[in-house]
């Protein structure tokens, strides 16, 4: 009950209460002076009874002394109660204004807290009457001091790292820029010696000259001719166009399945082939070829030994035409992963993670619709050429 009664107190409710006790408190003195009138009235009453033997005379002054006691004791009522009344109204009216003037206190504070809060701005202490709040705007004051001082830390702290992320990223440019420089140089000198290397080759085999060493030597050049070719694809394919044009797809796939058959063979692998004649499509020969070189030499670089790689190319409903390369391999674990940047699943097989990313932004620049499968028996790899690719 007492705990009910002190919780969630204000100042309002503790007017009211020291209102009621100061009543109490004169109430509780008023009846111990009536009760002491009482005992007064008593005792002269045994005295009476004592002192006089005559009735008669006793009883009439009896009759007085009880008269003297009423009145006596109608103005103790009279008194106390007026006293009473005056000292709650005035305590009351006290506490009232006292209540007033710091409840009035305590919503300024509130106001110029929130509005410091802010703002960041500190209380102005003449606002305030009481010392007990002039302390409390002081504390005030101080957490808002130190919240401007945490803020222009900070403030310093941004502007000398926004100056150091500058300059970083200015150095960070120079260093790319250099380094795109030297890939597209070391690009330009490699693609010279590698074309010398297969014209020669290519003399060697026209004069029937051949053997394991030149084999192995023509099958290495052209890994590198393929890496080259993705590598340039890569720095020119967001300067340059690559217009469309009409392309004998199934010519353009012999000769690619053909450029890798030295490759293929040098790893004890070989081409089974079923490709649809005729079949032309509306496509960049750059591009068609990245599509087409990457997925030979990925099959290649992935298939068991001794095994077959299935090359298909064919009409489907004859609107599509689906171009699928199976290889009994290694089944990918990731599919979902296989295309992103610098991904390799089989680090040790080498290569860079950037065949597939390179194929996969052609398909959908040019709407090739690419899909994988991948099982412990084979994997696959279809590209769907839609109709406006199909030149029938």
């Amino acid at each position: 009950m007492i705990e009910k009664l002190f919780t969630n107190l204000s100042i309002k409710k503790i007017g009211l209460l020291s209102s009621y006790l100061i009543g109490f408190m004169i109430f509780l003195f008023a009846m111990i002076i009536v009760n002491e009138e009482y005992k007064r009235y008593e005792k002269e009453m045994q005295k009476i009874e004592i002192e006089y033997t005559n009735n008669e005379f006793a009883e009439k002054l009896k009759e007085e002394k009880t008269t003297e006691h009423k009145i006596t004791i109608m103005r103790y009522v009279i008194g106390i109660g007026g006293v009473t009344l005056f000292m709650f109204f005035t305590v009351f009216g006290i506490l009232r204004l006292v209540a007033f003037l710091i409840d009035n206190e305590f919503k300024t504070f509130i106001d110029e807290f929130a509005n410091s809060s802010i703002n960041h701005t500190k209380i102005e202490k003449n606002k305030f009457n009481f010392e007990e709040t002039k302390d409390m705007v002081d504390g005030a004051n101080s957490l808002v001091q130190e919240i401007i001082d945490r803020e222009k830390e900070l403030r310093d702290l941004n502007l000398h790292l926004e100056d150091k992320v500058k300059e970083k990223t200015k150095k960070l440019q120079v260093t790319i820029k250099a380094q795109d420089e030297f890939i597209k140089k070391s690009i330009h000198e490699i693609n010279t010696p590698l074309s010398i290397i297969l014209t020669n080759i290519d003399l060697l085999k026209m004069q029937n000259i051949t053997n394991k060493y030149i084999r192995n030597i023509e099958s290495g050049s052209k890994v590198i001719h393929n890496i080259y070719n993705d590598l340039s694809y890569m720095i020119k394919k967001d300067r340059i166009e690559y217009p469309k044009q009409i392309i004998h797809f199934s010519k353009f796939l012999f000769d690619r399945v053909d450029f890798f058959d030295e490759i293929a063979k040098s790893n004890n692998l070989d081409f089974v082939l079923n490709i649809k004649q005729d079949i032309n499509v509306n496509f960049n020969d750059v591009e068609l070829q990245r599509i087409i070189d990457n997925n030979l030499s990925n099959a290649i670089k992935y298939s068991y030994p001794n095994q077959a790689i299935f090359i298909r190319l064919d009409m489907a409903d004859f609107e599509y035409a689906d171009f699928s390369i199976t290889t009994i391999s290694k089944p990918i674990k990731n599919i979902d992963k296989i295309c992103d940047d610098f991904y390799r699943e089989d680090t040790v097989k080498g290569g860079f993670g950037l065949g597939l990313k390179i194929v996969k932004d052609i398909c959908d620049k040019n709407g090739v619709i690419m899909s994988i499968e991948s099982s412990i028996k084979e994997t696959k790899f279809t590209y769907r050429f839609k109709n406006e690719n199909i030149i029938t």
